[in-house]
């Protein structure tokens, strides 16, 4: 498990733990190796900082427990990473839902594949 936060020479890594605020290398949630994946995937260090806000959410999202003396009350951080979500949505301009059009026609038109409708634009 590799960390690495370097405010010095900037890289996606540093500005992604800057983000989501995983810059002590004694209690890191993820890996470098994770966060390259994750912005592998998602194409920006923008989407990858809400994707793992959203995997952080995931994690704390526990139930709340009590034994003996010790008491785990997961409720508090899990809200504030709820409204650290919703900031960082806004900052980077990701929105929460997105869609995209579908072209539909009639079963009994006897069709057998998606109409174009490009060339009436």
């Amino acid at each position: 498990m590799t960390f690495t936060y370097t405010p010095s020479s900037v890289n996606d890594i540093t500005r992604v733990r800057y983000h989501i605020g995983d810059t002590v290398e004694s209690g890191a949630l993820f890996s470098d190796e994770e966060i390259n994946m994750v912005i592998s995937e998602t194409g920006s260090y923008q989407s990858a900082v809400i994707s793992l806000i959203q995997s952080m959410i995931a994690i704390y999202s526990e139930p709340s427990f009590r034994a003996d003396w010790l008491s785990v009350n997961t409720k508090d951080a899990v809200s504030g990473l709820k409204t650290l979500l919703q900031q960082k949505r806004k900052e980077f301009g990701i929105a929460a839902i997105s869609s995209s059009t579908v072209f539909t026609w009639r079963p009994d038109s006897l069709q057998t594949e998606q109409p174009d409708y490009d060339d009436t634009v």
